[in-house]
Formats: C-alpha cells, sequence, structure tokens
C-alpha cells in the first residue's frame, strides 16, 4: 500500500480546487508531511439512506429500489416524459432526494423528479461520459475520459484524473474506490467522497476491477476476469484470493453487471452463479442460471439475458421460476439493460418495452411501451411510487394507472 505522500510527487493530478478545498494553496507544504489534513477519518458504513443513490443499483444487493417505497404492480401511465438528448445506453437514470440524474452522451443532466423539469446540464469540455451517474456526499460522481467528476448544482466540485480509463466506481460510507492506471503502475485507489484526494492506493500486478463491498472486505476482479480477489477496505492489503481452475466460467459476471451482496455473500459469475463468502473467500454453492444483469431482494436471485429472467433460491442455488420477457408472439430473443427489484416485483427493461413480473412466480404483470415507436429500454430505477426508465433519447416517469 502507498500513502497519499508517495503518490503526489509520481502524479500530481489534485486540482487547484482540491487545494483550497482541503485548506488552501498555502497548505501544500504540509501535503507530503500530514495526509490526514486534506482527508476526513474513513467510514466504510454500507447502508444507504432513503433518499440516497450512492452506487449503480443503489445498493450491494443493486436492487433500483428505494426500500420504502410503494411501486405500481397493475398497469402504468405516463406521469412525464423529458426528452434529455442522445442518449447513452444501458444507464439507469439515478434519483436522490428530489432530483433525477441522467447521463447522455456528452452531458450530465439534472430533472426535478416529481415534476420531469430540468434543472441544470453539465458537460466536461471534451472528455465523453463513460458511466454512471451515482450520488455521493451530495454529489452525482461519474466517469468521463480517464477522470472521475462529482458535480452539483452545474458545477465541478471536484475532478480526479488517472492515465486511463477505468471501469466502474464503487462508493462505500465515504470512499469512492476504482482501479486505473495512475501514476506509473495499475493501482486500486481509495478517495475521500468530500474532495477527490486519495486516502491510499495499492499498486498491483493486475487491475482490480471494484466490484462489492461488506464486512471490511472490497471484493474485486482482475482484467483477465479469472480471479476474485477480497482485499482489506482500510489499507488495501489481500485478505484472499479465488481462482478460476476447478471452477468452471468467469467469476466476474459480464459487461460490467454485478455482483451482487446480500447477508454477508457475493452472488456473480457469467458462466454460472456462484455464492461466495465476502469474509472467507469462499465457494458456498454454483447453480446454471445465466444472464448478463443481476439484482436480489435478500430471499431470491434474479438474473437476466437472452429474452428471460430467472429467479434462484439465495441460499442453495435452486431454481424458484424462468420466464420469458420479448413480445409475446414474437420468436426471438429480446435484449435485457438491467432489472429493478422490489419484494413483491421485478421491473426489466426489455428492449422496447418496460415489462414487470411477479417476484414470487414470474407472472406478468404489465408491460410498457412507448406510443412514439421503438427505441431501446435502459435499466429502470424504483422510487417513490414510480418507476423511472430511459426510453431512447428521454427519460420518463410511470405510476399506478
Amino acid at each position: 500500500m502507498e500513502r497519499i505522500q508517495d503518490v503526489f510527487p509520481e502524479s500530481p493530478r489534485v486540482s487547484r480546487r482540491q487545494l483550497l478545498t482541503a485548506g488552501g494553496v498555502a497548505a501544500l507544504g504540509a501535503w507530503y508531511v500530514r495526509p490526514s489534513l486534506f482527508t476526513s477519518e474513513q467510514s466504510l458504513d454500507p447502508s444507504v439512506p432513503p433518499d440516497a443513490w450512492p452506487m449503480r443499483g443503489r445498493d450491494p444487493s443493486r436492487s433500483g429500489y428505494a426500500t420504502t417505497t410503494s411501486a405500481p404492480t397493475d398497469d402504468v401511465r405516463v406521469a412525464w416524459r423529458t426528452t434529455v438528448g442522445d442518449p447513452h445506453l444501458f444507464q439507469s437514470p439515478t434519483v436522490a432526494g428530489d432530483i433525477l440524474y441522467a447521463l447522455t452522451r456528452h452531458e450530465l443532466v439534472a430533472l426535478d423528479a416529481a415534476t420531469g423539469t430540468e434543472r441544470w446540464r453539465f458537460a466536461t469540455g471534451g472528455e465523453l461520459p463513460q458511466g454512471g451517474p451515482v450520488v455521493a456526499d451530495g454529489q452525482a460522481c461519474y466517469r468521463a475520459g480517464v477522470s472521475l467528476y462529482a458535480v452539483s448544482e452545474n458545477q465541478a466540485r471536484w475532478k480526479f484524473a488517472t492515465n486511463s480509463s477505468f471501469d466502474e466506481v464503487l462508493p462505500v460510507g465515504n470512499t469512492i474506490f476504482l482501479a486505473s492506471y495512475f501514476g506509473s503502475s495499475d493501482s486500486l485507489i481509495a478517495l475521500d467522497t468530500s474532495n477527490g484526494i486519495p486516502r491510499w492506493k495499492t499498486p498491483s500486478e493486475h487491475r482490480h476491477r471494484p466490484l462489492a463491498y461488506a464486512d471490511g472486505i472490497f471484493v474485486g476482479a482482475e482484467s483477465s476476469r479469472n480471479t476474485l480477489v477480497g482485499l482489506d477496505a482500510t489499507n488495501g492489503e489481500t485478505r484472499w484470493q479465488l481462482s478460476r481452475p476447478g471452477l468452471p466460467g468467469d467469476i466476474e459476471a459480464a459487461f460490467g453487471n454485478g455482483p451482487v451482496i446480500s447477508n454477508g455473500t457475493l452472488y456473480g459469475g457469467a458462466g454460472r452463479l456462484y455464492a461466495v463468502d465476502v469474509r472467507e473467500g469462499s465457494v458456498e454453492w454454483t447453480a446454471d442460471a445465466t444472464g448478463a444483469v443481476m439484482a436480489t431482494n435478500g430471499k431470491t436471485i434474479f438474473r437476466a439475458g437472452e429474452g428471460h429472467v430467472v429467479a434462484v433460491d439465495s441460499t442453495d442455488g435452486s431454481t424458484r421460476w424462468k420466464t420469458s420477457v420479448g413480445r409475446t408472439g414474437e420468436n426471438r430473443t429480446s435484449f435485457i439493460s438491467g432489472l429493478a427489484v422490489t419484494d413483491t416485483a421485478v421491473y426489466v427493461g426489455a428492449e422496447s418495452s418496460l415489462v414487470a413480473l411477479d417476484a414470487a412466480s414470474g407472472e406478468r404483470l404489465f408491460a410498457f411501451e412507448p406510443k412514439e415507436g421503438t427505441g431501446s429500454v435502459g435499466p429502470p430505477a424504483v422510487v417513490g411510487e414510480r418507476v423511472y426508465v430511459g426510453i431512447e433519447n428521454a427519460v420518463f416517469a410511470l405510476e399506478e394507472a
């Protein structure tokens, strides 16, 4: 592990705004001596307040659901529809407090979640958005080019630049984990969410892509997709490794979707579904349940891909049901962009429609398809009594009809 004072002589990429936030330019001389002056004490509380959305899928279970809500289970109608511009495919709307954030190919857009009225837009000026946003410490964080931006009220609060593009970031408590080429090596980096300043970085022979967190353990996957690692989330030291030999299929899920965490168990894998004890790094069970996207409500693991959704018991991997979500009467595969799950329903972004299924039986509850065409449907988000979803170049808010 390398502490902050070891990082910045190598790659001084902290902005002037960050230094001012941290205590002023005059404090720069203390930077290399007392990094604690610039970062808050690390807190790794994984709980998610009702009005927050700190990670993709909102919480460790990737449910895409604010649990104090009552989501529609019968037919739905459009509460509002707002055109936001060129769509950024497969990105779910993010709702935190009274703001909905949507990502286009060029901008971050903030809408009033109640009315759909546009509040503001933010463009990075040349760096194209790649993923996100998530909301941590009251700011929308998203990847663009080789940088991570934290934005609120149409202003960048901070920007953290690396030397290469990077995959998903994982916020936990007041820390954001990311893996990228930084300075002179591939690194796992832990940032303070309030100012984007690194708490520590761990050079690694393999880049450990952030996947999940539970019980003090950060879980990452190597870029080769054949090894899962458990790291101490306070310093990046390795606790365990789980390699592919003897285990069929990739541990890491495909296309950056998953894995999910529930009750100290990680569920993931592309060729097969694995249940892995997060603290020990041991496999509890495996099951033949494929699919590119995944979510859980604690009792059941839902996987979706190739036009179907399968429900798997979280305790033993047994299949509860499997349901097609393709258009009725059509003999073709429907692409699935994402899931949101509640205790009673599963919401599926299925190619050109949003489909809701009964969580217990897999029975279809309703399907919504916009009147204006058959545009691509993104992953849904369930907040309040509404389902929010991006369809082609617009965001829809759907409520019980």
